[in-house]
């Protein structure tokens, strides 16, 4: 987890701060001063890779791995199903090309999520998900909150596109990430 954490450390994204703090935990010094990661590489929307202890660590998703001619072993992918059907996403970690592990990580729903969703319905306004996770997460997340229009996959440059593009096919439509909802208007 220690290595993981080397890498993610210098990663932007939310997620990544988020496996930072856990892998905090592992670390024995109170100040937290890393090693340094060498090489960083970041992929946005896929994942990382550095050389770390002259390991190379590679963090990210299925694709990434892939991309990476990394073969994701059977166990894994079938840790990988488990963790989509359960609103979690499946984050790879391998190590000289192996993968080494699996860190499942979730960004709560709000508590009234499915209830704001449900008025929206009332309404007549359709609520649309754009989300990065993968198609399985965010379908068991759209299902949790009453969501059925769902845009997965969308990697970060993309995401205010695909609101754009939405605002040109609805009058009104709401773009909604798990952790916020709020109306977006045509301009």
């Amino acid at each position: 987890m220690i290595l993981v954490g080397l890498i993610q450390d210098n990663s932007e994204h939310p997620l990544a701060k988020a496996i930072v703090e856990h892998a905090k935990k592992f670390h024995s010094e109170e100040n937290h001063i890393w090693p340094e990661a060498r090489d960083f590489i970041s992929v946005p929307g896929h994942g990382v890779k550095a050389k770390v202890f002259d390991k190379s660590v590679i963090v990210g998703n299925k694709s990434f791995m892939l991309s990476l001619s990394i073969d994701i072993p059977m166990e894994a992918s079938e840790i990988l199903i488990e963790e989509e059907e359960n609103a979690h996403t499946g984050i790879i970690v391998a190590m000289d090309q192996e993968v080494v592990g699996i860190i499942s990580v979730s960004d709560p729903i709000k508590p009234n999520a499915h209830e704001v969703i449900s008025y929206l319905k009332s309404m007549n306004v359709e609520s649309i998900m754009v989300t990065g996770d993968n198609w399985g997460t965010a379908n068991a997340i759209g299902k949790e909150v009453g969501i059925e229009k769902i845009i997965a996959e969308a990697k970060p440059d993309q995401k205010a596109e695909k609101v754009k593009e939405l605002q040109v096919s609805y009058i009104h439509c709401v773009f909604f990430r798990y952790f916020c909802c709020f109306p977006v208007t045509a301009i």
